[in-house]
C-alpha cells in the first residue's frame, strides 16, 4: 500500500507541473496551464462549505489554515509548500463534507502532501509528526492522505496562491520581489471571504498589482497586459485589490513599498515567527470524534486532537 501511494502521488502530468519551471517550460506556458486547471478544477464561485450540525464552517477553515502556514514556517517549507496546502484543504472541504472533530486531521494530512510534492526529499511520519509536536500515528496520518487523494481524484499539485504569484512575477522579471510579500500571502491565504470569493489567479494578480505599484508609478501598463493575457476582467481585479489592501489594514501590516521590499528579510521572518497573528487557537478545538457515517472523511480518533501552539 505505501508503494501504492507514492507512485500515486508522484505519477502522472500533474507531479511533472511542478518541475516545468526546471525542465525549460516558459512562464507564460505555465501560466497558461495553470490558467486552464484552475479553470477546470474551479468552475463555481463564490465557493461553499457544506451546511449541517457538526460540519466545519468558515471560521474553523481560517483557523486550520492559519495553523498549516505556521505548521510550515516551524519545520522550515517555503511558502510553495504552504500555498500548496491550503489548495488542498480547501479543495477538499470545499467537496466533501468534514465535521469539524476530523479537520485538523485533514490539516496534517494536505500539509504532509504539499511537503511530499514540494520538497525534494521524503520524510518518515513518525518525524513529520514529532516535529508539529503531534500525537497522530503514522497509520493515521497515511490513512487520511489516501482519503484526501481520493478526494482530489491522486491529482494534488493543485494550481495555488503562490505558484501563480511566481509565474506572474517571472512574467514582470520580477521574481525577486516574492520574498518580500510572504507575510502579506498568509493573511490572503487564511482569509475565506478572500480565497471562497476569488480565484487564485485572481488573488495573485491582485496581490502582484499592489507589489508592483509599489515600485512603479507606471504599474497600471504591465498589470493590464497581465489581466489580458489570464483572461481577467480587470474590474475584478480592482475589486479585489481593495478587499486585499482593507485586509492588510485591519491586521496593521505595512503596504508593499521600496523601504519595505529593501528590509532585511530576514528581520522579516523573525518577526512573524515571533509574535505572529497566525497563532492556531487551541481553545476552538471539538471535544473527541465519535464514529461517524461513511461519507464523511473520518479518521480513527487520535490520542491528541489539538497541536502544539506553532
Amino acid at each position: 500500500m505505501n508503494d501504492e501511494f507514492d507512485d500515486g502521488l508522484t505519477s502522472g502530468s500533474s507531479a511533472a507541473a511542478g518541475k516545468l519551471m526546471q525542465d525549460g517550460i516558459s512562464s507564460t506556458q505555465l501560466l497558461q496551464m495553470l490558467l486552464q486547471r484552475e479553470k477546470l478544477l474551479y468552475q463555481n464561485y463564490p465557493l461553499s462549505l457544506a451546511q449541517g450540525e457538526g460540519m466545519i464552517g468558515w471560521r474553523e477553515r481560517n483557523r486550520e489554515c492559519a495553523w498549516m502556514c505556521a505548521a510550515a514556517r516551524r519545520i522550515g517549507l517555503e511558502m510553495d509548500a504552504a500555498s500548496l496546502a491550503v489548495s488542498i484543504f480547501d479543495r477538499v472541504v470545499t467537496s466533501v463534507r468534514i465535521p469539524g472533530k476530523y479537520v485538523n486531521c485533514v490539516a496534517v494530512g494536505s500539509l504532509s502532501i504539499a511537503k511530499k510534492l514540494c520538497e525534494d526529499h521524503e520524510e518518515d511520519a513518525p518525524v513529520f509528526l514529532g516535529r508539529l509536536r503531534l500525537e497522530y500515528s503514522a497509520q493515521e496520518l497515511k490513512r487520511m492522505e489516501l482519503k484526501i487523494l481520493q478526494v482530489l481524484g491522486w491529482d494534488a499539485h493543485l494550481p495555488n496562491l503562490n505558484r501563480f504569484v511566481e509565474c506572474l512575477l517571472s512574467e514582470l522579471e520580477a521574481t525577486f520581489l516574492l520574498p518580500s510579500i510572504k507575510k502579506h500571502m498568509d493573511f490572503l491565504l487564511c482569509d475565506s471571504t478572500l480565497t471562497s470569493n476569488f480565484r487564485w489567479s485572481v488573488l495573485a494578480l491582485s496581490t502582484v498589482s499592489l507589489l508592483v505599484e509599489a515600485t512603479n508609478k507606471h504599474w497600471q501598463y504591465p498589470i493590464n497586459s497581465l489581466a489580458r493575457l489570464c483572461k481577467i476582467p480587470m474590474s475584478e481585479v480592482n475589486r479585489c485589490r481593495v478587499k486585499i489592501s482593507n485586509l492588510w489594514s485591519r491586521h496593521m501590516l505595512p503596504m508593499p513599498s521600496t523601504f519595505h521590499m529593501l528590509a532585511d528579510l530576514d528581520d522579516q521572518d523573525s518577526d512573524m515567527d515571533v509574535d505572529s497573528p497566525l497563532t492556531y487557537d487551541q481553545s476552538t478545538h471539538p471535544p473527541a470524534p465519535s464514529s461517524e457515517a461513511s461519507e464523511y472523511i473520518t479518521s480513527p480518533v487520535p490520542r491528541a486532537l489539538q497541536p502544539t501552539p506553532c
